[in-house]
């Protein structure tokens, strides 16, 4: 029901206007009430918000005249009413009727008033029935023991009624805004305990008027080590984000802007946790500010995985910058030995009749050795492609390794003469590596057929292994060139492969280090190099020793 009385009413003795009369000359307990009465506003806020039509009242006098008027007064005025007419009939009237107010006589015999009130305070079911004394006592003393009883306010008797009606609404009120602020407090504790982020409510004061059960969940910390401790929320901050955060938690007090902010706390137990914090200051329409409500989100393995995307992101990106230089290496590397090809050849068709044995001779030799550096350099770039796809075979088995290197230095030996290095095979015949035996053959023969390559005349290559438990480590000697501090840098890197001419300007495809680097990792190995130019180089690879 919602009535609008202007504040030029002619109607006085309607009931709002009596209200507010009486109300306004009224000292009650309730200074926050009298601030407002000076207008009909507060009286228009009563009847529109809160219509106490159908409210319980409970009258206890032993006085039969007085019980009469008031059940005759209130009844008009639209309560419902039960009478008793001692203290201890309105208690039994209290087990099985629950009334919204009561208006209680201080004199009856037996128990009185202040008794009676003490025990309504003490059951549960009633403590927050408010009770308005009926009393015929003046006395500051006697009104003071009625406030310690429980009581909420008194009437004099005898009874104005419009003083008591005024009274009864505003208590009526008080209670209905009381349940429903109980009932917005449960209902916000109840979203608050059960969600699932870290929720506070911190005042102004730095004190928390609530903290939810998950604080535990994300920091490790009871919300009671935070309630005891209100500095504790600070210093769960990480130290390299807590100045920043904090400032800005402190500064966001005063604004009525959300304040979103993510960053990093240190758990009880010393783990680092990515937090997402939104928080607004809690301020009201007179800008009186009670503190920062926050929400703070449990985002860590989002974080992870953001930041591993954002790694995966970089890495595709260098993937595709190397796999770009690389090819365009590729591209330099294939134009030189297609260029002595296609010239030679040319030669052999425009000139063939002119020219000698001995010169055609040359011209097919030059383009036999182009043939096959092209063929090297496709067939290395296949193979380095099934590697990188993961569609190589892999069959791994104990090798005898003394075995596998004199094989592939057989087929070194042809190169070997030509510039009449010594090779050595100079590995334990007991040792034995579990490794996968094309790859192992494909990895000697580069670092062999290398080694070959950048020795001089004369030189020397040999092939050692050391025991080292669980591994077998095997290296490539020579007494060659030597590889330059700058270019062994290079060295694995797919957009910096070196392809350099060896000592009797042999040709290579500059793969050779990058394909024995992932046949040794496929395995389980690693691979180094050491070299010192002018002085020669070691190239050192690991393998199992036994079946894992």
């Amino acid at each position: 029901m919602i009535i609008d009385y202007g504040d030029d009413c002619k109607n006085f003795n309607c009931f709002v206007c009596v209200f507010v009369k009486n109300f306004i000359n009224f000292k009650s307990n309730l200074t926050y009430v009298l601030q407002i009465l000076n207008t009909n506003k507060f009286a228009r806020y009563i009847v529109t918000h809160y219509n106490h039509i159908g409210s319980k009242i409970l009258v206890v006098d032993d006085d039969a005249t007085n019980l009469k008027y008031l059940l005759i007064r209130l009844t008009q005025a639209g309560f419902e009413i039960s009478q008793a007419s001692s203290g201890n009939e309105a208690l039994e009237l209290l087990n099985n009727y629950m009334p919204d107010l009561i208006l209680l006589d201080i004199k009856m015999p037996g128990l009185d008033g202040f008794e009676v009130c003490r025990i309504v305070k003490q059951m549960e079911q009633t403590e927050d029935i408010p009770i308005i004394f009926l009393t015929a006592l003046t006395d500051t003393v006697d009104k003071v023991k009625g406030f310690d009883a429980g009581g909420v306010d008194y009437v004099t008797k005898p009874i104005n009624f419009d003083e008591l009606n005024a009274r009864i609404i505003a208590h009526l009120t008080l209670v209905k805004q009381h349940r429903e602020l109980k009932a917005s407090e449960a209902k916000f504790q109840m979203l608050a305990d059960f969600s699932y982020d870290f929720e506070y409510w911190l005042t102004t004061k730095n004190t928390f008027n609530y903290v939810s059960p998950s604080a535990k969940r994300i920091t490790g910390y009871d919300a009671a080590d935070f309630e005891n401790d209100p500095s504790l929320l600070r210093r769960i901050i990480h130290p390299e984000d807590r100045d920043k955060i904090w400032g800005d938690l402190e500064s966001g007090l005063q604004s009525k802007d959300p304040l979103v902010r993510v960053f990093r706390i240190v758990t009880k137990n010393g783990e680092i946790r990515w937090i997402a914090h939104k928080s607004l200051a809690i301020i009201d329409k007179d800008g009186i500010n009670y503190g920062r409500r926050a929400s703070n989100q449990d985002i860590t393995t989002l974080k992870l995985v953001e930041d591993a995307l954002r790694r995966s992101e970089k890495e595709l990106k260098d993937a595709n910058l190397s796999k770009d230089k690389f090819l365009s290496i590729l591209a330099h590397d294939l134009k030189s030995p297609f260029t002595g090809l296609l010239g030679l050849s040319e030669m052999l068709v425009n000139y063939l009749n002119d020219l000698t044995k001995d010169e055609m001779r040359e011209f097919s030799s030059g383009i036999f050795e182009s043939a096959k550096v092209i063929y090297s350099l496709i067939d290395n770039l296949l193979l380095w492609t099934r590697v990188q796809s993961g569609r190589i075979d892999f069959d791994p088995k104990p090798r005898n390794l003394r075995q596998t290197v004199q094989e592939v230095l057989f087929l070194s030996e042809t190169n070997a003469l030509k510039k009449n290095i010594s090779l050595f095979n100079e590995v334990d015949p007991s040792f034995t590596a579990v490794c996968d035996k094309n790859m192992l053959e494909m990895i000697l023969r580069n670092l062999i057929s290398n080694a070959v390559k950048f020795t001089n005349y004369a030189g020397e290559v040999k092939v050692t292994a050391n025991d080292l438990g669980d591994l077998i480590e095997i290296s490539v000697t020579d007494n060659g060139v030597g590889i330059s501090a700058d270019n062994l840098g290079k060295l694995f890197k797919i957009e910096s492969i070196v392809s350099s001419e060896g000592t009797n300007n042999e040709q290579g495809t500059g793969m050779g280090l990058l394909l024995s680097r992932d046949f040794v990792e496929i395995q389980g190995g690693k691979i180094r190099v050491e070299s010192e130019p002018n002085l020669g180089t070691t190239i050192s690879f690991t393998l199992p020793a036994h079946v894992k």
